[in-house]
C-alpha cells in the first residue's frame, strides 16, 4: 500500500497528466529496483506453489496501478487540453506492461540492470508518442 500512498501524494500535488504519468512509472521502477524480492514476486518467479491468495494480490497489485493511469489519462483532456493517442484503456495496458517488463529485465539480468536505467530517453519517446495536443 505504500506505492499506491505515494501515488495519491503525486496526484495531489502534480497537476500535469503528463508529469503525472512520469512520476507514478518511475516510482514503480525504482521501488522495483529497491526491492528485488517483492519484484520477483510481483513477476511470479517467487510464486511457485504459493497459496491462490498471494496470486491474487500480485493481480490486484497490478489491476490498481492500470486504474491509477486510467484515472489519469482520463482527466487528461480537461486538465491539459491534451487527449490520448491510442485508447485510454490500450494507453494503461501499455503503460503497466511498461513497467512489467523492466521489472522482468531487472529479474532476467539478476538484478544488475536497473529498471531505472535510460529511463528519461525512454520516456520522452512515450510521451510524445502517447499525448498530443487538441
Amino acid at each position: 500500500d505504500s506505492v499506491f500512498s505515494r501515488i495519491n501524494r503525486i496526484l495531489e500535488e502534480e497537476k500535469s497528466t503528463p508529469a503525472r504519468c512520469a512520476q507514478v512509472l518511475y516510482l514503480s521502477l525504482t521501488f522495483a529496483d529497491k526491492n528485488p524480492g517483492i519484484s520477483r514476486v510481483l513477476l511470479g518467479d517467487a510464486l511457485v506453489g504459493e497459496t491462490e491468495r498471494l496470486q491474487t494480490r500480485v493481480d490486484q497489485f497490478f489491476s490498481r496501478l492500470e486504474s491509477q493511469f486510467k484515472q489519469i489519462l482520463r482527466e487528461s483532456e480537461i486538465r491539459d487540453n491534451l487527449s490520448v493517442s491510442i485508447p485510454v484503456d490500450s494507453a494503461s495496458i501499455f503503460l503497466v506492461s511498461m513497467i512489467e517488463g523492466r521489472m522482468h529485465q531487472y529479474l532476467r539480468t539478476h538484478y544488475k540492470r536497473s529498471p531505472t536505467i535510460q529511463w528519461e530517453e525512454q520516456w520522452q519517446l512515450i510521451e510524445k508518442s502517447l499525448f498530443l495536443p487538441q
